[in-house]
């Protein structure tokens, strides 16, 4: 599978706001703290249980998982040859209006807030340059 780069215009552009939301007490706040908790289940999901896995994604996500599994999100999330959990250390979560950035069990994801709940809308993502203006590259994203 051909990973793809999250494009600063859908997350990207409100993830610039996110050191003024860390300065407003997003950091501690509940929905980081749900963002989190979804991203750290989401990230133990994939590897041990792609199909519940699955139910976490946004739904363009969910959509492009299962084209990239011939129909199946779940075979999609395993060809997106996500990292599965490790014990490297998580970072404080960025949570920017229903944005959030988070960095759990070796990996970053970008979540998004539904009505009901966070969901995931990019994981395996990795920083591909120390210029926050160029995205992250993520295995797994909706279009």
């Amino acid at each position: 599978m051909t990973r793809s780069r999250m494009p600063l215009g859908s997350v990207g552009a409100s993830l610039i706001c996110l050191p003024l939301a860390f300065s407003l007490g997003g950091c501690g706040s509940p929905e980081a703290a749900s963002a989190t908790s979804t991203a750290s289940r989401f990230v133990d999901l994939a590897s041990e249980d792609p199909g519940a896995a699955c139910a976490m994604l946004a739904p363009r996500t969910r959509d492009k998982a299962a084209e990239d599994g011939d129909g199946d999100c779940a075979e999609g999330l395993r060809s997106a040859e996500l990292s599965p959990a490790s014990s490297g250390s998580d970072v404080a979560p960025e949570v920017a209006g229903h944005t959030a950035l988070v960095t759990t069990g070796g990996q970053t994801l970008f979540l998004t807030l539904f009505d009901d709940g966070w969901k995931v809308l990019a994981a395996g993502c990795t920083r591909v340059s120390e210029d926050e203006a160029v995205p992250y590259d993520c295995a797994l994203e909706g279009d």
